[in-house]
């Protein structure tokens, strides 16, 4: 799964079990844990020479981050913690169980050299990932959409404050 595909699904799924929640819902927090697995172990594969799936593709930084969350100041690590196990879950790593299972397989990881022209080839040709990268946008957009961030103005306080503007019933109660 690429950028696109890690980002909507993650932020769809959370979407979806959150829908008829109460609770307020930070979903920057799950789309930085989407993507938060990739963000640390491509660099780290580009520098090592190892496979682009390192540490941060593993049950123990999973477990690690929710652990974290059980300390009250960090109880938004629980929405990160979701958004890593829908990349683990997207990147269907239980096909790599040395990975996945790491340390249990050992405490090295296989060796990968940096190959851009896999990545491009894979987008271009693995329908998985084609369907992953249309799905998520597609949810990113309804998203969107239904929160009323059509604007770059509305982008950017979502970004820098995690507010979603107004819309329908609730924005007709304030005004």
């Amino acid at each position: 799964m690429f950028l696109l595909g890690h980002l909507g699904i993650g932020l769809g799924l959370a979407w979806l079990l959150s829908w008829k929640s109460l609770a307020r819902i930070d979903y920057r927090l799950v789309l930085l844990g989407a993507i938060l697995p990739d963000l640390i172990d491509k660099p780290l594969a580009y520098v090592t020479g190892l496979d682009s799936r390192l540490w941060a593709h593993t049950f123990l930084f999973l477990f690690a981050i929710l652990a974290l969350s059980f300390v009250p100041a960090l109880r938004g690590f629980r929405l990160v913690g979701f958004g890593v196990a829908t990349h683990l879950l997207l990147d269907m790593i239980w096909n790599q169980p040395a990975i996945v299972l790491y340390p249990y397989y050992g405490w090295t990881f296989p060796a990968a050299p940096f190959n851009v022209d896999r990545w491009y080839d894979t987008l271009l040709h693995d329908p998985y990932v084609q369907f992953g990268e249309i799905v998520g946008s597609l949810y990113l957009i309804a998203f969107a959409w239904a929160h009323g961030i059509r604007s770059w103005r509305a982008l950017r306080n979502f970004i820098a404050h995690g507010t979603l503007p107004l819309i329908g019933p609730a924005r007709l109660q304030k005004d």
